[in-house]
């Protein structure tokens, strides 16, 4: 009796390792079960997939029990260090196990079952039991490092954390350099070339090693930055393989695919939590010294920063003016000038006509239509049709470099220093961004203008105290946002009425506003517009995301709709070529059919088909979706619709517009246009992407940091980026404008926000 019990005393570590095990073994086999028979037939690799599933659930279990009862590793206190080995280690055993599991059960019938069970539920009993014994010695001698080690403790610690930089580095390496090649079974191929494949490898791995070994302990981890994380990791995965295939056949096509996903996804999420970090601890502590060297230039912009910003912006801009006189002209804008000239359009047919004898309607802003047509006409009125052009580009570059240099005068003002000045009026004046669609003819950069208007009344209205004056400007500004392009409501609605929650003191001003606004939103367009007989714009508009639903559902499964579908979708979006139409980016195609006359019974009756499709072909719903908005969060792709080509639409119409003869400037600056957005790091500033998932940070950087009223400040920019979900077009640019050229003066703002007990304190100082 006492040899059995100093047997068991001697043993107590593995014996309740064994228990442990056999709990989580049992509760990771019934998980298992219940997912696969949930999953069979359902989706691809559904063991693979059952196995993670289950595994996830079990394993923080197990890791709970090992942690405190087992090894008893730091008396049960939560400990990051062993959390990021303990899952690295059961990444590794789960990968070996779903493809072991999968390899065995592809001999047998996939419907076999025994004892009602499925006959993957037995070959994994003993590939478990297998790994679990090989896991026990990975666990005492890497995860909870056994306390009588004779290994010295730093050392040891020391060892155990050079593998894990070596195998975090080793697995982000494989993310970043290597690719999938589409059409194989499962080849992998380096980006570069054959040559300096191993070159780029080895740097890029010597690089990540020592990001980890410098960064991946030095920050406490927060749960909202790894969720974070977690999400930008999923944009990339998923993202990539729409890019590629325009599915998610690189991530769940096949078990290979999968596998490889889950690896990519490891290796982004550890890049981007440190990334993260960094970037909010330097939000909060980063420290941006001022230009100490005093000279005519900074002393005069000191004294007159919106003036002298002014003069630098049109200086950088007056290449842009001269080569590309009169104005760059876009298709929209080309007719808008015929609808005001009295000429048929396209948005004639496109809407039911209250007058047939006015050609304007409201497809595009009224107000941004007779502004353009109206300077356009004067100017043909007096002999020059490219002179009226000019006139409108003088109004409108009036409105951008006097907005733009007002931010950086605001921001001066908040108390930003020069250098972070000089940064801001860098991007606006060298971007070319800015010059080439202040040159343009669409309605984007006027609204563009008065969205960055907005963002700096919000921030104040927050911030400051505010006079009637100010609440009149705010009111002014709001009501621009909203007349100047046809989604502006949505932005206001998504971000203004937020306010109320946190600005107590300010409610009654806020509410007047907010209802004022309403009153002259529905007023326009219910009363005005119509009295003038302007015609107001469709409701196809807002129904790209289920009209490129249904129409991908028609070109890959066109069997599965009966005649009676046919013919409820054909009253809408003419069925016979649906499928002909559909193009994944692009939903106009599809929705240009709508048919106008559509009442509102047959819209409820193409909603019946359209959610019979759902619950029979979610997966296809979700393609479409994805496929024609993935571009808005996966940073690699870039479709840069930079306006600068000749538009021959004025001129077929019988106008005489035309560039003037300085086609040689005109390419050089046609060629750093197209290519800013590929230079490194500087064409971040515009990525579509990137600078969205900037403003997912700054939002959860705000939570994080306590400062909720600020959040409104925010949802500005997260409101296009919905709206843009809800759009025609993936990856259009001039969408995402709206939020990337308030960009600079968010991040600014954000800054001295962060940095406001710094300033507080320095003024003690000085006081």
């Amino acid at each position: 009796m006492a040899t059995i019990k100093k047997l068991i005393a001697k043993n107590i570590t593995f014996i309740k390792y064994i228990m442990v095990a056999a709990f989580s073994f049992i509760l990771d086999i019934t998980l298992f079960t219940i997912f696969k028979i949930f999953l069979n037939d359902k989706i691809a690799s559904a063991i693979l997939i059952a196995t993670i599933m289950a595994r996830v659930i079990s394993s923080f279990v197990n890791y709970l029990l090992n942690r405190n009862a087992v090894f008893q590793n730091n008396s049960g206190k939560a400990d990051s260090k062993t959390l990021i080995k303990y899952y690295l280690l059961v990444i590794i055993q789960t990968l070996i196990s779903g493809f072991t599991v999968e390899a065995l059960a592809s001999h047998f019938d996939a419907n076999m079952t025994i004892l009602f069970l499925p006959i993957a539920t037995f070959i994994k009993m003993p590939v478990e039991m297998i790994l679990f014994v090989v896991n026990y010695f990975a666990q005492k001698l890497f995860v909870f490092k056994d306390s009588d080690s004779n290994l010295n403790i730093k050392t040891n610690i020391k060892i155990n954390n050079t593998l894990i930089y070596l195998a975090l580095a080793f697995i982000t390496t494989i993310v970043l350099v290597f690719k999938v090649n589409v059409g194989t079974k499962f080849t992998e191929s380096f980006n570069q070339g054959e040559n300096n494949n191993f070159f780029i490898s080895v740097i890029v791995f010597i690089c990540i090693y020592k990001y980890y070994q410098h960064y991946l302990y030095k920050y406490k981890k927060n749960i909202l930055f790894s969720l974070l994380a977690l999400l930008f990791s999923l944009f990339m995965v998923i993202g990539y393989s729409y890019a590629v295939s325009g599915n998610a056949s690189l991530v769940f096509g096949n078990l290979a695919y999968f596998g490889y996903s889950c690896i990519k996804l490891i290796g982004y999420y550890f890049l981007f939590i440190i990334a993260i970090n960094i970037a909010y601890d330097f939000l909060c502590n980063g420290k941006i010294k001022d230009i100490r060297v005093k000279n005519k230039f900074i002393d005069a912009f000191n004294k007159h920063p919106m003036l002298v910003s002014a003069i630098v912006i049109l200086i950088c801009y007056m290449p842009y003016i001269i080569c590309y006189y009169p104005a760059i002209m876009g298709y929209d804008p080309a007719n808008q000038i015929k609808e005001v000239m009295g000429m048929h359009t396209r948005y004639m047919d496109s809407v039911i006509l209250i007058d047939p004898n006015v050609t304007i309607t409201n497809f595009n802003p009224v107000l941004h239509t007779l502004l353009l047509g109206g300077c356009f006409k004067l100017g043909h009125i007096m002999g020059s049709d490219n002179f009226g052009l000019f006139l409108y580009t003088i109004v409108q570059m009036t409105i951008v470099i006097t907005t733009l240099s007002y931010s950086i005068s605001y921001m001066k003002k908040e108390g930003a220093n020069n250098i972070l000045l000089f940064i801001v009026l860098a991007i606006y004046a060298l971007a070319p961004t800015y010059p080439f669609y202040a040159m343009g003819t669409n309605k984007d950069m006027i609204f563009c203008c008065f969205v960055l208007l907005y963002c700096i009344k919000m921030y104040d209205l927050i911030r400051h105290e505010q006079t009637l004056k100010k609440y009149i400007e705010v009111f002014i500004i709001i009501l621009m946002v909203v007349l100047t392009r046809n989604n502006g409501i949505y932005t206001v609605m998504l971000s203004f009425p937020f306010l109320l929650i946190w600005l107590k003191g300010k409610r009654r001003a806020i509410l007047a506003i907010l209802v004022a606004i309403i009153m002259c939103y529905v007023g326009y367009n219910k009363v005005l517009l119509p009295a003038f007989r302007i015609s107001n714009t469709s409701i196809r508009e807002i129904l790209s995301i289920p009209f490129q639903q249904t129409a991908r559902y028609a070109k890959e499964y066109p069997d599965d709709f009966t005649d009676e579908d046919k013919e409820v979708i054909d009253k809408i979006l003419n069925f016979d070529t649906l499928a002909d139409r559909y193009d994944p980016r692009l939903s106009d195609p599809v929705k240009n059919e709508y048919n106008i006359y559509t009442t509102k019974e047959d819209l409820a009756k193409y909603f019946k088909v359209w959610g019979k499709g759902l619950v029979k072909r979610p997966v296809v719903y979700i393609d479409a979706t994805v496929a024609n908005t993935y571009g808005y969060f996966y940073p690699g792709k870039t479709m840069w619709y930079l306006y600068y080509k000749y538009n021959k639409k004025l001129a077929k119409a019988g106008f005489d517009y035309h560039y003037n003869g300085l086609s040689g400037p005109r390419n050089v600056l046609k060629t750093y246009g197209k290519y800013f957005p590929y230079l490194p790091v500087v064409g971040l500033l515009v990525n579509i992407a990137f600078t969205g998932w900037i403003y997912f940070f700054l939002f959860v950087a705000l939570i994080v940091k306590k400062q909720y009223k600020y959040l409104p400040f925010i949802f500005i920019a997260l409101s296009f980026i919905l709206t843009n979900v809800a759009g025609p077009a993936n990856t259009y640019f001039r969408y995402a404008m709206p939020y990337i050229i308030p960009l600079p003066l968010t991040l600014v703002l954000i800054y001295l926000l962060f940095h406001e007990k710094e300033k507080r304190s320095s003024r003690k100082k000085l006081s």
